[in-house]
Formats: C-alpha cells, structure tokens, sequence
C-alpha cells in the first residue's frame, strides 16, 4: 500500500500553490513603473545594432544589439559636488 503524501506534497498541497500563483498574479499592479535605482545614475548611454545575413541561409537575419553605458555612483558624484 502507498504510503501517504506529506501535507502540502500531494494534489490538494499543488493545488493550492497554484491558487496561491493566481491569487498572487491578479493581486499585482502592472501599471506600476519599475523603483529607479538610487544608488547609480547613467549619464551615457549608446546603443548600436549590427545586422548581417546569415551566410549559410540568407533568409535569416542576425542581429547584434550592445549597449555602452557609464554609470556613477550616487555617493561619488555627491561627493564631487559637494567639494566644489
């Protein structure tokens, strides 16, 4: 005879963390922006796309996106302010 489920390991366990997910999921605010974050600020930003055709099949496209940032901390650029 099989032995029993641990409480929570067995169908009514998952399906209960699943109602949990979805409770969860419709709960969350999706309008809400992004928190910045204050501990760094970009002050350049620079983004190139590449894109070539596939040698072997001309019909694909590859795409190469960088991102070239500098970024500086909010404390070293209080800093610098403040000794002016």
């Amino acid at each position: 005879m099989a032995d029993k489920p641990k409480p929570g390991n067995g169908l009514w366990g998952w399906l209960g963390r699943q109602v949990g997910h979805v409770k969860k999921a419709v709960a969350t605010d999706v309008e809400k922006p992004p928190e910045p974050d204050v501990a760094s600020q970009v002050i350049y930003q620079k983004e190139t796309v590449q894109e070539a055709p596939h040698p072997q099949n001309p019909d694909v496209t590859l795409r190469r996106t960088v991102i070239d940032e500098v970024v500086v901390d909010k404390k070293t650029l209080d800093d610098k302010e403040s000794k002016r």
